[in-house]
């Protein structure tokens, strides 16, 4: 092997082994690491680490876990704000040098006779490259402020996400515990619409009531039954929405809802001044204000001149037969005719800016309007709270009534399936409006930016709930019909009521 040969072989070698380098190194990304990047912004430092077991009780608390950790929206805005930490670091680069290996094999026509033998054969050439930027016209250090405020724009909007898959989560999950509890009470109430049908046939028979009387009851106790079966429809596509929530199989599970509310509030406008400060929304559109103004400066840059240096170091040459092994040089530009693109893109960034500062300005209005609003709906339902419990209190006093006129002789059973079918309408308006004020309360604390992701899956030790849950509920009945009651009272009694609901 000659002297050119031999050359040639190292040179391939270096070539290869700097390729083989690169790829190595490119492929070694930490994929772990990258997801924890914003993994830790979502779950905290310290993730609370929650499994779901079929046939568990799932509390408000470990479904909130199962959403913040599963929900595939979150995770995708996750990685829009690690794109914007690589952007940043990728902005800051410019700063440094560059160097880069590039090397290159150069051959000839064979067919001419003015040439040696070696070049016949080709020449490589392997020259190492550096080069630095060392005026833009601080386009440089615009852009990396601009990524700064995108980094930041994109961290708070992963967690305004973050508040709004919460507040769906709970209001889900709440709407499974209304259906199920109005599931509970029309049942009843379907019992009751049919022992009213019973009782006017028996009056029909006896000439006490008509037929349009019994026609009536039993319009309305068809219709009871259309009531049942939506809400029991209702039931099922609402635990369809939170096994999607949670990406978890809990159709089947069983809730256990210990939430507390407090019972007093700051102002209206405590709350709204407070809410400018802790909307995330709030935050990222003030970040994108200044990353919009440092994008005016980077316009602005272009009209400056740039100073670039740069160095060549071959590491082996044979295209020329000087002996030159370094080469440097100054590379200026003067922007002296764009043909109007660098005043375009002025004008674009401008237009850019106006535009961020208006959203920035309809998103502080709109925070200012959702936490007024969702004030004036915790305030309105605690104002109901204490009407419905006023209607409960005199329902059940009826249903006592109503009771002792029967065993008195002075009532008929249907009276008493009346008044308990007023104490369950009563019952199950409470129950609804009860649930309803947590969700006007998670409601607020997502219009400050406050609804935070929970610790652990359990509710507060010692909490109690506002509403015994449905298995914890037992029937409120009609009492035993005494000797001299009427012929006419039904066979069978309703069998599921709330337990409180007599005397």
């Amino acid at each position: 092997m000659n002297r050119s040969d031999r050359r040639r072989a190292n040179s391939i070698s270096l070539v290869s082994s700097a390729l083989a380098c690169l790829l190595v190194s490119g492929c070694a990304v930490d994929q772990k690491k990258e997801v924890a990047a914003y993994r830790t912004v979502i779950d905290g430092p310290k993730p609370a680490a929650f499994e779901y077991h079929a046939g568990q009780r799932l509390s408000l608390e470990g479904a909130l876990l199962l959403a913040n950790r599963n929900d595939e929206q979150l995770a995708s805005s996750g990685e829009d704000y690690l794109q914007a930490l690589v952007d940043k670091e990728r902005q800051f680069s410019t700063f440094l040098p560059t160097i880069s290996l590039q090397p290159t094999y150069t051959w000839l026509d064979h067919r001419s006779s003015n040439i040696s033998a070696s070049a016949k054969q080709g020449t490589t050439d392997a020259p190492v490259t550096g080069s630095y930027n060392v005026f833009n016209g601080f386009q440089d250090v615009a852009n990396y402020r601009r990524s700064g405020y995108t980094a930041e724009q994109r961290k708070a909007l992963l967690l305004d996400l973050q508040q709004t898959i919460l507040l769906n989560l709970v209001q889900t999950y709440y709407s499974v515990l209304t259906n199920e509890r109005s599931v509970m009470v029309l049942t009843n109430s379907a019992q009751l619409q049919n022992e009213r049908v019973r009782d006017m046939e028996g009056r029909q028979r006896a000439g006490l009531a008509r037929p349009l009387d019994v026609a009536q009851s039993e319009a309305q106790a068809a219709a009871t039954r259309v009531q049942l079966i939506q809400a029991q429809n209702n039931v099922r596509t609402s635990r369809i929405a939170l096994a999607f929530l949670t990406s978890a199989a809990v159709q089947d599970a069983p809730l256990d809802d210990r939430m507390l509310v407090p019972e007093k509030f700051p102002s209206q406008d405590e709350l709204t001044l407070a809410a400018q400060k802790t909307r995330q929304d709030v935050q990222a559109a003030s970040a994108a204000v200044e990353a919009a103004r440092q994008n005016v400066q980077s316009a602005i840059g272009e009209y400056y001149p740039s100073v670039a240096f740069n160095i060549e170091n071959f590491l082996h040459k044979e295209s020329l037969s000087t002996l030159t092994v370094w080469e440097g040089t100054v590379q200026v530009n003067v922007p002296i005719f764009t043909a109007g693109q660098i005043d375009a893109n002025v004008r674009t960034a401008w237009s850019q800016l106006r535009q961020a500062w208006l959203n920035d300005q309809r998103t502080r209005r709109l925070v200012s309007e959702q936490v007024r609003t969702a004030y004036e709906n915790i305030h309105g339902s605690k104002l109901r709270l204490h009407d419905l419990h006023i209607e409960v209190a005199a329902a059940r006093d009826a249903l006592n009534q109503a009771r002792f006129s029967y065993s008195a002789g002075l009532a008929t059973n249907l009276d008493v399936l009346t008044a308990i079918d007023q104490v369950n309408s009563a019952e199950l308006s409470l129950a609804s409006e009860e649930l309803n004020y947590k969700v006007f309360y998670m409601q607020l604390l997502r219009a400050e930016g406050r609804l935070a992701r929970p610790d652990s899956p359990l509710p507060p030790p010692g909490s109690p709930s506002s509403k015994p849950s449905i298995d914890e509920i037992t029937p409120v009945a009609p009492m035993t019909m005494p000797a001299n009651a009427p012929t006419t009272a039904p066979a069978t009694s309703p069998t599921t009521a709330p337990a409180n609901a007599g005397g």
